[in-house]
């Protein structure tokens, strides 16, 4: 059976929950509704409550009673591939159902002849549905029903989705989710049925039409908005390290952090944890952007000043990339593979720059603290191009490893070792003949190895495998699901009358699209069709804006040669410069300088893209910008400067190429803090703001100055207990 990470964490409110959980159970006999689903955005506490059902904390709460109604159950997760299997999840719940002292008979009608050969491994995995039905469904419907109602959990059903590989094979379902979804209706009328999801996964929702939903972040139910606040006066009452940083003037940061974490408990258990640690103040929440991706935005520009990330980054490609958690051994030996002059000891030191967003699972290996922080690494729309990781660069690695570590390799290793093979990129100088020569000349016992464990589902897998000389079981065969793409799109539009500049529902044009993929050739015949540059999206944006926002600089330079316009501005304000400033994309800012973007424009919120790049830490395209003229005293709607902006996120280097620039050291924010208030003010994750804080006073920064709450800097930097700086401080003269 799966275990879960949260199991045994303190756990809080809910109890409208449970008591909806309990309603439905009381009611299955005489309800059509067979289940129910838990639903919610990302960190909205949906795993946290399953385990609450399955291991109760609170031996008072009705999460105690509904425990002990519990057949069996499930936890989908992301980061472990085993757990998203069905012939696992199948094998999981009918052990559970036979151990279960909740009913009678279960296990003496499994060791039918019948049903123990499609039970094992080889006919679930050809036939699952027909498996879960003759091992589960059929037994559970022949015995005698229990005395009161039971349930099954399975947890986020939605995580199966994305393992899901090809069409449907003879009808088969190839997910839990598909599995559930076609079978719940002969589920007992004494078992409910109870899954998780999130709430922006609609097909798994169709999925399950009729069940009864229960969300855990709708904002419009009082008891979901209770729960927030209750979280937060539970974290209070229980932990004195938050409770030593209230005080009348941080009490309303909490009340900012009610709002801003919308629900999400993610949100706030992040926040409150950095508190809680000296890592984040109070103060700092308005700072603080109100979404879970922008507050993960903020925390990586807090936890790696400088170049840190770049030293940390392989470690994270290698754990996304990874089918399953890695110890901290497996981990360094992938690593060792990108860099063989890296020591035990300077990867410990990596590792200890993690430490705030890796943590501890089953036999010592490394995981993500959670799977939306996952996702967002691999999306720069969110990340931003500083903190994108590459899952293809993690597989390099990990079959690297392989290599090294073979011929000594089991048969399951090798089927993993080619999976990570088939995910390589191919290249002109790295084609699909060469992947299948490295598998052959690892001097691996190829031959047998299909017949030895369960076949990959993935094709491209066994493809790769069979090309290099292993043997299927008689009776299989290779099947390609690979989707089929048009060779080339342009051609497929205009060979049906279509016009070049027709939209999508998101108002974008095949420019628009080619722009933000980054295919240059197709933009280039799209520009010589004479496509139209200049068309708008429904968020204000063009072509030009789209592909500077992603980094694209020879589609930039194309479009810029073609006559676009340089400075559009989308529906934020944000033009092609302030976007790629934002993200850190050097080569972009250089081909927009170069082409007389004009270097002051702002967004909406007055920001130019000196105070973006400064704040980001963009350190070369800060450079750029101040060389081609920008106002380096410019201020935002908060009355903020790039100045405040770096010395806050703790870039020494750029504080000091502002000031060389004749930044204003002393100037006031519409909050009175001048860039010495607000590096005093934060916690930094390294050495960072103390740095800026030396800095600032060698400079000359005013060091007695009050801010609107009458605050100076060496009073935030006692109150806040920074020694360090208090001690600079107090050398200066104060």
């Amino acid at each position: 059976m799966t275990q879960s990470l949260l199991h045994g964490k303190r756990f809080f409110c809910r109890e409208w929950a449970f008591a909806k959980i309990g309603h439905c159970l009381e009611n299955r006999s005489s309800s059509k509704t067979c289940g129910t689903l838990i639903t919610g955005g990302p960190g909205s506490g949906k795993t946290a409550l399953c385990c609450e059902l399955v291991w109760p904390t609170n031996i008072q709460g009705k999460q105690n009673l509904l425990s002990k109604r519990l057949l069996a159950y499930h936890f989908c997760q992301a980061h472990d591939v085993n757990s998203l299997s069905l012939s696992f999840f199948i094998s999981s719940i009918i052990s559970q159902l036979a151990a279960s002292p909740l009913i009678n008979g279960y296990s003496d009608r499994i060791k039918s002849p019948e049903i123990e050969a499609a039970l094992q491994l080889s006919e679930c995995e050809r036939n699952p549905d027909e498996a879960f039905k003759k091992g589960v469904l059929f037994p559970l419907l022949e015995i005698d029903p229990p005395s009161q109602s039971c349930f099954i959990l399975v947890d986020s059903v939605d995580q199966s989705i994305f393992s899901a590989v090809g069409d449907r094979n003879g009808g088969n379902s190839r997910s839990i989710a598909e599995l559930l979804s076609n079978y719940h209706h002969l589920f007992p009328r004494w078992l409910l049925l109870v899954c998780s999801s999130r709430k922006q996964s609609k097909s798994v929702t169709r999925m399950f039409t009729g069940f009864r939903k229960i969300s855990l972040d709708d904002l419009r139910k009082s008891h979901v908005v209770r729960d927030v606040q209750q979280y937060i006066l539970c974290r209070l009452d229980q932990e004195e390290a938050l409770r030593q940083h209230l005080s009348r003037e941080t009490a309303e940061m909490l009340n900012q952090l009610h709002i801003k974490s919308n629900g999400c408990f993610m949100y706030l258990e992040k926040v409150l944890d950095g508190v809680g640690e000296n890592f984040i103040m109070l103060r700092e929440i308005r700072e603080i952007p109100g979404t879970l991706n922008g507050l993960y935005l903020w925390l990586c520009q807090r936890l790696f000043v400088r170049k840190q990330f770049n030293k940390v980054q392989a470690i994270l490609n290698v754990i996304l990339a990874s089918r399953k958690p890695l110890t901290e051994e497996v981990l360094y030996q992938c690593v060792w593979t990108r860099n063989t002059n890296l020591t035990l000891e300077d990867y410990q030191k990596r590792l200890g720059l993690l430490s705030k967003i890796l943590i501890e699972g089953k036999g010592g290996t490394k995981i993500l603290f959670h799977h939306s922080f996952a996702e967002w690494l691999l999306d720069v729309k969110h990340c931003t191009q500083k903190y994108l990781c590459h899952a293809k660069d993690g597989h390099c690695m990990i079959a690297m490893r392989y290599t090294v570590a073979s011929p000594h390799l089991t048969s399951e290793e090798i089927l993993d070792f080619a999976l990570h093979l088939s995910k390589i990129p191919l290249n002109t100088t790295l084609q699909y003949h060469h992947l299948t020569l490295w598998l052959m000349h690892c001097n691996l016992p190829l031959e047998n190895c299909l017949s030895k464990t369960s076949i990959p589902k993935d094709p491209q897998t066994v493809k790769l495998l069979v090309s290099a000389g292993a043997q299927l079981p008689t009776g299989d065969a290779i099947k390609d699901s690979s989707p089929k793409v048009p060779d080339d799109p342009l051609k497929a539009l205009l060979s049906v009358g279509g016009d070049i500049n027709q939209v999508d529902n998101n108002q974008r044009t095949l420019l628009h699209r080619s722009c933000h993929e980054g295919i240059d050739n197709l933009v280039s015949r799209l520009i010589e069709k004479g496509a139209n540059l200049e068309a708008v999206d429904k968020n204000g944006q063009t072509p030009i804006n789209l592909a500077a926002r992603q980094g694209h600089s020879r589609i930039v330079e194309m479009l810029l040669k073609a006559g676009a316009d340089p400075d559009h501005a989308d529906n934020d304000g944000w033009t092609p410069l302030r976007s790629s400033a934002w993200a850190g994309h050097t080569e972009v800012v250089n081909v927009l300088l170069e082409n007389g973007a004009q270097v002051d424009l702002a967004d909406a919120d007055h920001r130019t893209a000196l105070r973006a790049a400064a704040w980001g830490g963009h350190e070369e395209i800060v450079s750029r910008l101040l060389s081609h003229g920008a106002c380096v005293n410019k201020v935002d709607n908060e009355g903020r400067t790039a100045l405040i902006a770096a010395a806050y996120m703790g870039h020494t280097e750029i504080v000091q190429q502002l000031l060389d620039h004749g930044a204003e050291i002393n100037h006031e924010d519409n909050d009175g803090r001048t860039a010495l208030s607000v590096a005093s003010l934060c916690v930094p994750a390294s050495e960072g703001h103390a740095r800026v804080v030396s800095l600032l006073l060698e400079r000359g920064a005013e060091v007695d100055h009050r801010d609107k709450d009458g605050m100076t800097p060496l009073l935030v930097a006692a109150f806040e207990g920074h020694s360090e700086r208090h001690s600079n401080q107090e050398a200066m003269g104060l």
